[in-house]
């Protein structure tokens, strides 16, 4: 199944995301696992990409190789250690690999630029969706022409983290049960876009927990797992 930001498409641009259905992988990458780091052959990811090219009908998916960072490049076209992408091409579905981390996808809807974030705890502590608002800005971007969605990921109910993590984060993102104590990764990209300007109506929470939601892929649920992809493409019309 394909969940889809419609906002996007009065802008010629789509914003998606796949649940794991609709693949060639066996368990426990079953079916559309879009990954070999885990296990899974090249072959089963190769046929599932295409299978996904197919189903947007676009000319190239591009990739990072996801490093938990903050780094942010334009595509050039390569795979490249890095998080955040961003290109002005027709045609380039910029994905995301995901599997409880928190896809961010981006679009100046006046000058047609997107760009594509992947933010776990780290990239939210890092700030990288704050840092690729200050790209589109040196760009030229205006805050209010830019649309955000936050895809689907896990959800502050079921992301429990160490007190070194906690700590990194202001208190109002961590809710405490007992000993335990939980992060809200949502809460805290959408405070750091605020922090830069943008509006809060211009920003769009899926609410979709791929812990709860077992038709996604998620590591912290079953840990030997594949990933989900996601991400933004112009229309090439």
């Amino acid at each position: 199944m394909i969940y889809e930001d419609e906002r996007f498409r009065q802008f010629d641009a789509r914003c998606v995301f796949f649940d794991r259905n609709g693949g060639v992988s066996p368990k426990p990458f079953d079916s559309l696992n879009v990954s070999v780091s885990a296990g899974d052959s090249l072959e089963n990811v190769k046929k599932n990409i295409e299978i996904i090219k197919s189903r947007l009908n676009v000319a190239e998916i591009a990739m990072l190789n996801q490093i938990h960072s903050d780094k942010i490049v334009e595509y050039k076209g390569t795979v490249t250690d890095a998080d955040g992408f961003f290109t002005d091409k027709k045609g380039v579905f910029l994905s995301i690999k995901f599997a409880d981390c928190c896809p961010v996808i981006f679009m100046d809807v006046k000058n047609k630029i997107i760009a594509s974030v992947h933010s776990g705890w780290r990239g939210a502590y890092l700030k990288i969706s704050q840092k690729i608002l200050e790209k589109l800005y040196i760009f030229g971007s205006k805050s209010e022409d830019i649309i955000v969605t936050l895809g689907p990921h896990i959800c502050q109910n079921c992301y429990e983290v160490k007190d070194d993590v906690a700590s990194d984060f202001d208190e109002k993102f961590i809710k405490t049960k007992g000993n335990q104590k939980f992060l809200s990764l949502s809460e805290s990209i959408i405070d750091s876009l605020l922090e830069k300007g943008l509006n809060i109506k211009n920003i769009y929470d899926m609410q979709i927990c791929t812990y709860e939601n077992e038709e996604f892929f998620s590591y912290r649920r079953n840990k030997l797992t594949g990933r989900n992809i996601g991400g933004v493409f112009l229309l090439d019309n």
